[in-house]
């Protein structure tokens, strides 16, 4: 159905509703939602479920407390109580010896507390999430890239320490702002590193933390120690055209970009055509989700650090790159990071993939898929609904 949902919805009340077929723009993701009590909430981020539902991960407007959520396909809102999912049962216990970082509805949460950092995980899932950060933690070894250890694992839970360091897009931030320092782990960042204003500047740091990726992330990627490891799964460019499918269509149903499903699906078709055509690269080790917030810098040590392995695998190497450059230019267009940050970024990553032979077709062919699924997801983000339009517009151009 179409379901018109205000900038500002109340737990249990329903949104109007008006026609059938997909939710519409302006609104599926609301962004201001009202809980039983009264307390105001601002939404972050939303996910498209089944049956045109979703589920939201929001803040208490007033003291920054995490909540989650759920907007029903007749507009109607439901807030989960502080810490509460009837699926990640450890939750409450969690969140009352640390702080509530994340809260994916019936999916997943992060907690951090004086052992490192704990992600809640729905049945079935912890075992997986486990081996997958012990098994990267053996193979970045030869590379010097730092892993978080896994110090706890339960049924439906893992403990990871933290890693020290500041996360790139902390940094990268800090060039336009003041670089926080605190702890760095799984979902967040920064230990307190009191020799970085001393030693560093923000620009300097920012230069040494690309020139020290890009000498490990070859030695990571083409790790001989990955090859013919039946644990890891393999990524293909099927795989990758099904999940920029699956987003597109999710946008579709949901309206949450204010273009046309022929436009939507034309720039879909066009970059499976890209990711098909042209010949694949041999696959290497895989992070699947390289991003500036997955990669951590430490200034004291010049060491590298990676978090959030959960899907490790192997896969072309164009992925993992482009999703990095991509994820760099859209931190410009959100106003993050400044063009010059960007672009000494960007730079290091192009070296890289020159130093690892990455075709410049397959580099394009992934960073126009990583844009298009870039554009879906954070039109589900209702502070950056109009980014996501105009990335979507950018990427038509790409295409052209």
């Amino acid at each position: 159905m179409v379901t018109t949902v205000p900038k500002t919805l109340t737990d249990g009340v329903p949104g109007p509703v008006t026609a059938p077929e997909s939710v519409s723009v302006a609104g599926s993701v609301p962004e201001i939602v009202t809980d039983r009590s009264g307390r105001q909430l601002k939404v972050h981020r939303a996910w498209p479920k089944d049956g045109g539902r979703l589920t939201f991960e929001a803040s208490d407007v007033e003291n920054d407390q995490i909540r989650a959520g759920t907007i029903e396909p007749d507009g109607r809102v439901r807030v989960s109580p502080f810490a509460e999912d009837p699926v990640l049962a450890g939750l409450p216990g969690a969140a009352a010896q640390g702080q509530l970082l994340v809260h994916r509805y019936k999916r997943r949460a992060v907690v951090r507390d004086a052992v490192g950092f704990t992600k809640l995980l729905a049945p079935g899932r912890a075992e997986g999430v486990a081996a997958s950060h012990r098994l990267m933690g053996e193979l970045t070894q030869p590379s010097g890239i730092v892993m978080p250890d896994v110090v706890g694992q339960l049924s439906a839970s893992v403990t990871l320490a933290a890693v020290r360091g500041v996360s790139f897009h902390e940094l990268g931030q800090g060039l336009t702002g003041p670089v926080r320092s605190g702890q760095v782990s799984p979902g967040q960042s920064s230990l307190q590193q009191p020799s970085f204003e001393q030693v560093l500047s923000p620009e300097d740091m920012w230069e040494q933390a690309w020139q020290q990726w890009a000498v490990r992330w070859p030695r990571l990627a083409v790790s001989p120690v990955a090859s013919g490891r039946p644990e890891l799964l393999n990524h293909s460019t099927g795989d990758e055209v099904r999940t920029v499918s699956r987003w597109v269509n999710q946008v579709q149903q949901f309206g949450a970009l204010p273009v046309s499903a022929e436009r939507l699906q034309t720039a879909s078709s066009q970059v499976a055509r890209l990711l098909i055509s042209g010949a694949p690269q041999s696959a290497v080790l895989s992070h699947r989700d390289l991003h500036d917030k997955q990669l951590l810098f430490n200034a004291d040590s010049g060491a590298i650090g990676l978090i959030d392995c959960d899907t490790v695998s192997v896969a072309e190497p164009a992925l993992d790159l482009a999703n990095l450059l991509v994820h760099i230019d859209f931190r410009r267009a959100q106003g993050v990071f400044s063009a010059a940050t960007a672009s000494t970024a960007e730079q290091a990553i192009l070296e890289t993939a020159s130093v690892m032979n990455v075709a410049d077709t397959r580099l394009h062919a992934y960073s126009v898929s990583t844009k298009l699924r870039l554009a879906c997801l954070y039109a589900f983000r209702p502070a950056y609904r109009t980014v996501a339009h105009r990335w979507f517009e950018r990427l038509e151009e790409d295409l052209a």
